[in-house]
């Protein structure tokens, strides 16, 4: 029983930092492709949207801009219509 434990504790540990890295972080703001890439957040990038009564294109779904809360949920912020949403680099904001 004690093997069996302590395998299950060394993978729970394993995995831990990938499931941690997948999350946005607190207060920072990100564009929805930073989203997309960071973890599977497709279905919360729609959602965000649709409540903000935005379209859920790929433009928007790509360009918006979207504050991520310290729980890792996200609310939409706007829509970076006129130069598209710029990744603002590690541990930075992305921004319109």
């Amino acid at each position: 029983m004690v093997k069996f434990a302590t395998a299950v504790s060394l993978i729970a540990l394993t995995m831990a930092p990938a499931a941690l890295g997948k999350n946005c972080k607190g207060s920072l703001m990100y564009c929805g492709r930073g989203l997309l890439n960071k973890g599977n957040y497709y279905d919360q990038i729609i959602e965000a949207l649709q409540g903000s009564g935005q379209p859920t294109d790929s433009a928007h779904v790509n360009n918006s801009l979207f504050f991520c809360k310290s729980d890792g949920n996200i609310i939409f912020q706007a829509f970076c219509q006129t130069s598209g949403c710029i990744n603002g680099g590690a541990d930075h904001s992305d921004y319109c």
